[in-house]
């Protein structure tokens, strides 16, 4: 199983490192966790074949989590024809939104050469194949945006997810954006997991990583890395994640690959 980082910046890019999005391939097949811009470039750049793709998870409805999903869905005509069916999973409140934006973009996803599932996520078991179950657990990133909106009578629902991920025997969380107490984190890494991909942002590393030291994690993965840890910043996040973590981790960067065995 190989995991890559396509991009591993926070809600804007850098001059290193573009908007998030994370392939994880197992066996011939492949699945993103976010479709931040310029996911597809970067997907191709790495000489991935998009006939591969079975499944987009997406944790949120922010732009640096979705931007790049019209393009993606666009580069499906690199794909394998009929053969091919790709399932969007998306925060349930975004479905009619995001197909009339296809719509829009004369990308209608019946009239796409491969056949295109908007599958709408809500808490629980959100998907499963032959090789993959996942589980949606809120992440609780948008509550205060949600109910902004709900008071200004606005149809969203400020819904953001974690995801974990069961496949080859292991099981993998992509926390999303997560709120600074970790209360949500905490469902995320109740059962023991091969690997944790975190995000590092709107969490500070001074406090998530001695809450972490003691949880059921094999290995950590940081991406959606915020400014202060980029560049020469790189070696003060190492050095405290050296300090509080007992268990493998990676800092990484856009096009970082691992295999988890």
């Amino acid at each position: 199983m190989r995991i890559t980082t396509l991009g591993t910046s926070h809600g804007s890019h850098t001059m290193t490192r573009n908007n998030t999005s994370t392939l994880l391939e197992t066996d011939g097949v492949g699945y993103l966790v976010d479709c931040g811009e310029p996911a597809s470039g970067s997907y191709l750049r790495a000489g991935k074949d998009f006939g591969d793709l079975r499944a987009l998870f997406v944790t949120h409805l922010h732009a640096d989590h979705v931007g790049g999903l019209a393009q993606l869905t666009n580069m499906f005509k690199q794909g394998r024809g009929e053969d091919q069916t790709v399932t969007y999973c998306l925060p349930a409140e975004g479905i009619e939104p995001i197909h009339a934006y296809l719509q829009t973009l004369y990308m209608d996803p019946e009239l796409r050469p491969i056949t295109l599932e908007l599958s709408g996520v809500e808490e629980g078991p959100c998907y499963e194949d032959e090789r993959l179950r996942v589980t949606a657990l809120p992440s609780g990133h948008l509550e205060g945006l949600g109910a902004s909106y709900a008071e200004r009578g606005l149809p969203n629902r400020g819904q953001a997810f974690s995801y974990v991920m069961e496949l080859e025997g292991k099981r993998i969380a992509f926390s999303g954006d997560q709120p600074r107490d970790f209360r949500y984190l905490d469902r995320v890494v109740a059962e023991p997991l091969d690997l944790l991909v975190m995000e590092m942002t709107h969490i500070r590393p001074e406090e998530v990583l001695p809450w972490l030291a003691d949880k059921p994690v094999a290995k950590l993965l940081l991406i959606h890395i915020w400014d202060p840890w980029h560049d020469a910043g790189e070696d003060v996040l190492r050095e405290m994640c050296f300090e509080h973590l007992p268990f493998p981790f990676t800092i990484a960067r856009d096009g970082t690959e691992i295999e988890l065995l």
